[in-house]
């Protein structure tokens, strides 16, 4: 089977959400399914500008064959403004008002939709539903559309443009059973073929238990993690400003951990440190190392960072906001949730001072990643997912005229 995944920007580099999970899906397509795996992208690394970062032409990493298209423009500096409405009031917006936002919001690439426009394997995969390249490409193949919509409860999710979109495709592949409730209840896709894959994990680098890899500057420390983007569109600020309250009414030597590209710095604090990027073994050296781990953000369809945090046997908060990634904690029994200072004290305090609930907690994590996200049964029903959708795709076109 041959599929290529449509996704504005790809990369080892890029570490957390759509991206990222693309990257593992494919290459543990290639890996347990045998599968040839493209992927049609930009030359772009970062949201913020786009700015062209990689050369554009054809590479191989890790297996999967990538192609990289230029980025025609780069996102306007005053765009947050220039969409205010898009945020405020999206459903008062025209189709061509709501298609004009996803210009704005980009990467425009033309030779990106030829590339899509010309494809010839036997599926297409567009994944994460907010981007010009996704909502211009799936009008311009008649291959089988596959479509890792990772919605959650955001403005954008309300804008016309959407409904054309969903519209569009043949078949959908959901993170968690909150994400297709999100998409159904928006939109007329309940009869078309859908399942709920989730994120697949491997074992952690071997290098997990080596201190030596973390930053000086927490090296001897007991301290909380967030991995992932670092943004108040995330919850990074959110986080930071709890944490610091924290530490004023209960002193101690405690730090908190970003780890992940920078987009808006958090509010400084002496025991807040922020890492930017980092690599995978002193990732995993950081998971295994810490307290535990916080997923403040209000806005994901799911998390693959829990799932790393309970590989490495270790207990979640999350955002309560965020019904995917409190679905996930309750679901496997691995984690609690916050919705307030209080709470988040409450709870934090708790954890750091039960060590059985803690570990009780994380070994519930661990066993749910063991049950439910290894990549070759995970893979496989995905394999049989796609081939499913590919034989109706097919026999629905030989009933129609001129076929």
């Amino acid at each position: 089977m041959r599929i290529g995944f449509v996704i504005p920007r790809y990369g080892s580099e890029i570490i957390g959400g759509a991206e990222n999970a693309t990257r593992l899906l494919a290459e543990a397509l290639v890996r347990h399914q045998g599968y040839k795996v493209d992927i049609l992208t930009t030359t772009a690394i970062e949201i913020e500008a786009w700015n062209n970062h990689f050369p554009p032409g054809d590479c191989e990493l890790n297996g999967v064959r990538v192609h990289r298209y230029k980025v025609e423009g780069q996102r306007l500096p005053n765009f947050y403004q220039a969409t205010k409405r898009a945020l405020n009031a999206p459903k008062s917006m025209s189709l061509a008002e709501s298609l004009e936002v996803i210009r704005l919001q980009g990467p425009v690439s033309p030779k990106l939709n030829d590339a899509i426009s010309t494809y010839n394997g036997d599926l297409i995969a567009f994944y994460t539903y907010l981007y010009h390249p996704i909502v211009t490409g799936v009008t311009l193949t008649s291959l089988p559309k596959i479509f890792h919509p990772t919605a959650h409860n955001e403005p954008m999710l309300d804008l016309p443009i959407f409904k054309e979109v969903f519209n569009s495709i043949d078949a959908l592949v959901y993170h968690t059973p909150s994400e297709r409730q999100i998409v159904e209840d928006r939109f007329a896709v309940a009869q078309k073929p859908a399942m709920i894959l989730g994120m697949g994990y491997e074992n952690a680098s071997q290098n997990r238990d080596d201190r030596s890899l973390l930053p000086s500057s927490i090296i001897n420390s007991k301290y909380l993690l967030c991995l992932g983007r670092v943004d108040t569109q995330k919850g990074a600020t959110l986080l930071a400003d709890l944490f610091k309250e924290y530490k004023t009414r209960n002193p101690s030597d405690l730090k908190l951990v970003f780890a992940g590209p920078i987009s808006i710095l958090p509010n400084p604090h002496p025991d807040i440190e922020v890492l930017g990027s980092v690599d995978e073994p002193t990732k995993h050296t950081l998971l295994a190392n810490m307290e535990l781990l916080i997923s403040p953000s209000p806005f994901e369809s799911f998390s693959i960072v829990l799932i790393e945090a309970w590989a490495h046997q270790k207990a979640v908060m999350v955002n309560r906001s965020c019904g995917p990634t409190t679905n996930q904690a309750r679901a496997s029994g691995g984690g609690l949730s916050f919705d307030s200072y209080e709470n988040f004290e409450a709870t934090l305090s708790l954890l750091l001072t039960n060590t059985p609930l803690r570990n009780q907690l994380a070994n519930n994590g661990t066993q749910y990643v063991a049950k439910k996200y290894q990549w070759p049964n995970l893979t496989a029903r995905y394999n049989e997912f796609l081939t499913s959708v590919r034989k109706g795709k097919s026999a629905l076109d030989s009933l129609l005229p001129n076929n």
